[in-house]
């Protein structure tokens, strides 16, 4: 089957949809010891507690605390990674199904993102080296779809003001 740029333009917003699954399946495969940024950190940048916000808390059962301060930038890091992901994901996701006449398209994005999110730990439970956590599904990757979802109503809201 011949693909033309006709079909690659009416259904840009979709294979990008699938290109973002395959960075996100890719980025979830990758064992933690490849990805561990600590030791970059200290390379090149010296972290102190005292150069951090002193607030600590429990994640997953996990202490995030700024004594060890590596740690906690990374875990920020991580978690900003997480909402930018399912953020553009659920963007991709809505303008694929705004392009296949699909209503509600914001519905269906967000939805979208939500399941690949959940696909996405699960994953990852079965990688070597790697967790999958829920909680990250119900915090920073649907915080990510959340704000997805409020800035497509914000742009939506301001093309429609500015057509009329």
């Amino acid at each position: 089957m011949l693909i033309t740029i006709t079909m690659i333009k009416n259904w840009k917003w979709s294979i990008l949809s699938v290109m973002m699954m395959g960075i996100l399946f890719i980025s979830s495969h990758t064992p933690y010891q490849q990805q561990d940024m600590k030791p970059f950190f200290k390379d090149y940048v010296t972290l102190s507690q005292e150069d951090l916000p002193q607030v600590e808390f429990t994640y997953d059962g996990s202490l995030v605390t700024p004594s060890e301060p590596y740690q906690y930038v990374e875990f920020f890091i991580r978690k900003a990674a997480h909402v930018v992901s399912f953020g553009l994901l659920t963007l991709l996701c809505v303008m694929g199904f705004k392009e296949r006449g699909r209503h509600p398209s914001l519905l269906l994005g967000s939805l979208s993102g939500f399941g690949y999110a959940l696909f996405d730990e699960f994953h990852q439970s079965l990688v070597k080296g790697r967790t999958g956590h829920l909680i990250d599904v119900f915090i920073p990757d649907t915080l990510g779809i959340l704000l997805a979802a409020l800035l497509y109503m914000i742009v939506n809201r301001f093309h429609l003001k500015k057509s009329r």
